[in-house]
């Protein structure tokens, strides 16, 4: 369900979708991909939970015509980098509404093991 103060501006030229969902004066960015800018307020006032202000998706047209009949998957991977308060504040706000209206977000395990030595020996 689409928010009554979210706002979307596509900017033809520059081939950008914007999604406004709201204000705050403590906005931070964070790349969830190579094309996919998430702002949001990671609720730094006294018991405020994080909320998304935004969405920017850079070179908008291009990512759909590519993906036409498959929803774009986006591996959430590089995040591990982030502090873990972002790393949580991300995760809290991706995974409810609004942001859950555009964006879908899965979760596959891919373990990963260092390769044990007695292993590689053939």
């Amino acid at each position: 369900m689409i928010m009554e103060n979210t706002k979307i501006n596509y900017d033809r030229e520059a081939d950008v979708l914007y999604v406004s969902l709201g204000q705050s004066q403590n906005v931070t960015g964070v790349e969830l991909a190579d094309n996919v800018l998430l702002r949001l307020d990671v609720g730094q006032a006294p018991n405020q939970p994080p909320k998304a202000v935004g969405l920017t998706f850079i070179s908008f047209a291009k990512m759909m015509k590519a993906h036409q009949d498959s929803p774009v998957i986006v591996s959430l991977a590089n995040l591990r980098q982030l502090p873990a308060e972002l790393w949580q504040a991300v995760m809290t706000v991706v995974t409810m509404a609004p942001v859950s209206d555009y964006l879908a977000v899965n979760l596959s395990l891919s373990p990963q093991a260092p390769p044990l030595p007695e292993l590689l020996r053939i």
